[in-house]
């Protein structure tokens, strides 16, 4: 994955713009740090393609991590950032209970979500989609986790009924985003229909 000119990420939006990033962040990156253990400590577990597999997207969720902290450094101070890293923090450390399949089921069904937020973040017309660089960076993050999204769910196919522990996943998800409200308004995005959309797990998706 090539990775974003760190120093001009962010330099295309307004103040009030960027401040929202800021507050969203926290949430964003806390996933993304989340997930580069979870996929380690997955492909330990693991044996041949699936256990490559497996590394190299913690390696990738590792790059997201690095990305999304050198932005953080360009953006204001997040409000309640602390707050917002340990409550999502034990979200993800949540997703771990139950086995290794079913952490994988519900990584899917989080990172399709994750698509999700990121689609409505840069959407034509929206302030991130007018920042060059930032859109260039979540875009390359929204491409990874499609991926990562097909990988786990090719791991747990035919392996179980997963749907209601992902379901679950997604509802916590939901819960967690809902806090971020006011900044995803000030990103363009519907909070409401974005918590509605996420908390539902979509057909088929495990």
């Amino acid at each position: 994955m090539a990775l974003v000119d760190r120093g001009r990420v962010g330099h295309g939006l307004a103040s009030a713009e960027a401040q929202a990033l800021a507050d969203l962040l926290p949430l964003l990156a806390c996933g993304e740090e989340a997930a580069a253990i979870a996929f380690v400590r997955l492909a330990q577990r693991q044996e041949g393609t699936l256990a490559a597999t497996l590394a190299a997207i913690g390696v990738e969720e590792d790059v997201h991590q690095a990305l999304l902290a050198a932005l953080g450094e360009m953006l204001p101070e997040p409000d309640r950032g602390g707050e917002q890293r340990r409550v999502a923090r034990r979200f993800h450390q949540s997703l771990a209970a139950d086995g290794p399949l079913v952490h994988l089921a519900r990584i899917a069904a989080v990172d399709a979500a994750t698509c999700t937020i990121l689609s409505r973040m840069l959407a034509r017309g929206r302030p991130l989609a007018r920042d060059p660089r930032t859109f260039a960076l979540f875009s390359q993050i929204r491409a990874d986790e499609a991926r990562h999204v097909a990988s786990a769910r090719a791991a747990v196919a035919g392996q179980g009924d997963f749907r209601s522990a992902a379901a679950e996943a997604r509802a916590g998800l939901a819960r967690l985003i809902a806090s971020g409200g006011e900044a995803f308004e000030r990103l363009g995005v519907d909070p409401d229909r974005l918590v509605r959309d996420v908390g539902v797990l979509p057909q088929g998706l495990v």
